[in-house]
C-alpha cells in the first residue's frame, strides 16, 4: 500500500491495449480521405464531384499534413503520445461531423483538407506511444498493427457504401465514424513509463541518425505513397469504369483492404521473428505492387481485382516497415524522426491524387494506374541506394 498522500503508481498497460488505441487513432485520422474515396461515386452524383476534384480533395488533405507533419513532430516530442493521440482522436472526430452537414462541394473539400492537421499529429503521437508500451521484440508487430489502420480505414470506407451509403444516406457515414473517433479519444491508455521524449535525448549518440538514410526513406516513401494512395481515391470509380456496380466496388475496395491488412500484420510478425533487411523488403514489396498497378490498368473485371489485391497487399504494405526502419535509427526521437520521413510520405500521398487525377481526365484511368505503377518501381530503385543496407537492423 502507498503512504498516505501518495498516490500509487499506475498500472501496467498490456501491448494489446496500447495496439488497440493506436489502431483506433490511426484509423480515424485517415478516415476523412478515404471515406471521400470510397463515397466517390455518390459525391459525385450529389455534389458534382470529378475525378480531378478527388484527386484535389485527397491532394488537400495530405499536403495540410506534409507541412504540419515536422512542427506535430516537435510537439508531441514535448507534450507526450497520449495527450497527442487524444487529440488528434478529437480533432478527426470533430471534422468527421462537419463534413456529414456539408452543405456543397466547398465545405466537404476544405474539411476535408482541415482533418489533415489532426492526421498529422496522430501519426508521431501513435509512434511515440509503441516506442514506449511495446517491447523491442515486439516492435515489428507493433508498427504493423499500426499502420494496418490504413487498410481497415478503406475496408470500412468500402463496407459502408452499399451498408449506410446506399441505405440511409452517406452523410451518415460520416457522422458514424466521428463517434467512433470520439471513443478512441477516450480510450488512449497512459503509460506507466515517461509520457514525454526527454529533449536532451536527440542529442545523445544514437540520436544523430543517419540524414542520408532518412532523407532517402523520406523520398522513396513520398513516390511509393504517390502511388498507393490512389488506391483509396479511385478504385472504386475505377472498377465501375472496367464494369462493376457501385455496390459491388465498394465490395472490391475492401477485398484490396483486406489484403494489405493481412500483409502488413503478417510483415510486422516476421520482422519480429527474422529480423531481415528491413530496406531490401520495402524495395520488393514496392516492385510487387508495381505489378497490380499494372493489372489494374487492364479493363477487365478479372485482372482488376487481383489487381487491387496486389497493390494494396504490396505496393501499401510497407510502412509500417519504414516506421519500423526509422525507430531503429532514431531510438532516441521516434517522434521526431518518424514526423521526417512522414513528411515524404505525406508530399507523396498529397500530389499523387491530384496528378492521377489529372492524369485520369487527360489520358484515362487506365493510363493514371500505369504511371502510377513507375513511380512505385523507382521508389523501389531509390532505396537500392542506402549505403549501409543493413542500417535499419542495428
Amino acid at each position: 500500500m502507498p503512504a498516505a498522500g501518495i498516490a500509487a503508481p499506475p498500472a501496467a498497460v498490456g501491448v494489446p491495449r496500447v495496439l488497440a488505441s493506436v489502431a483506433a487513432v490511426v484509423t480515424v485520422g485517415v478516415f476523412p480521405v478515404f471515406l471521400v474515396g470510397g463515397l466517390g461515386v455518390q459525391l459525385q452524383r450529389d455534389m458534382g464531384f470529378s475525378a480531378a476534384l478527388l484527386g484535389l480533395a485527397a491532394a488537400g488533405f495530405f499536403g495540410v499534413a506534409a507541412i504540419a507533419s515536422r512542427m506535430m513532430g516537435w510537439v508531441v516530442e514535448r507534450i507526450g503520445a497520449r495527450l497527442g493521440m487524444r487529440l488528434a482522436a478529437s480533432g478527426s472526430a470533430l471534422c468527421l461531423f462537419g463534413m456529414a452537414a456539408a452543405g456543397d462541394a466547398a465545405w466537404l473539400l476544405g474539411l476535408l483538407w482541415l482533418a489533415g492537421l489532426p492526421n498529422s499529429l496522430g501519426q508521431p503521437a501513435s509512434n511515440l506511444l509503441i516506442a514506449q508500451g511495446v517491447p523491442v521484440h515486439r516492435r515489428g508487430m507493433g508498427f504493423g498493427v499500426k499502420q494496418s489502420a490504413i487498410p481497415v480505414a478503406t475496408l470500412l470506407a468500402g463496407v459502408a457504401v452499399p451498408a449506410v451509403a446506399l441505405t440511409i444516406g452517406w452523410r451518415w457515414v460520416f457522422v458514424f465514424a466521428g463517434i467512433i473517433g470520439l471513443g478512441a479519444a477516450f480510450a488512449v491508455p497512459l503509460l506507466p513509463t515517461a509520457e514525454r521524449s526527454r529533449p536532451g535525448a536527440a542529442a545523445s549518440g544514437r540520436g544523430s541518425a543517419p540524414r542520408g538514410a532518412l532523407l532517402l526513406l523520406a523520398i522513396s516513401g513520398g513516390l511509393g505513397s504517390a502511388a498507393a494512395n490512389a488506391l483509396g481515391a479511385f478504385v472504386t470509380t475505377t472498377a465501375v469504369e472496367v464494369g462493376f456496380s457501385p455496390s459491388a466496388a465498394g465490395l472490391v475496395l475492401s477485398v484490396g483492404s483486406a489484403a494489405g491488412l493481412l500483409v502488413r500484420l503478417s510483415a510486422g510478425v516476421l520482422a519480429d521473428r527474422r529480423n531481415p533487411n528491413l530496406v531490401r523488403v520495402i524495395t520488393g514489396m514496392l516492385l510487387v505492387g508495381a505489378v497490380g498497378y499494372g493489372l489494374m490498368a487492364v479493363p477487365a473485371p478479372a485482372a482488376f481485382l487481383i489487381g487491387v489485391a496486389v497493390a494494396f497487399g504490396a505496393g501499401w504494405a510497407w510502412p509500417g516497415l519504414l516506421n519500423f526502419a526509422v525507430a531503429k535509427i532514431a531510438p532516441d526521437r521516434v517522434a521526431s524522426a518518424t514526423s521526417f520521413t512522414q513528411t515524404g510520405i505525406y508530399f507523396g500521398g498529397s500530389s499523387g491524387p491530384l496528378l492521377f487525377g489529372l492524369l485520369a481526365e487527360h489520358a484515362g484511368l487506365a493510363g493514371a494506374w500505369l504511371a502510377a505503377g513507375s513511380a512505385a518501381v523507382v521508389a523501389g530503385v531509390l532505396l537500392l541506394f542506402i549505403r549501409s543496407p543493413r542500417s535499419a537492423d542495428a
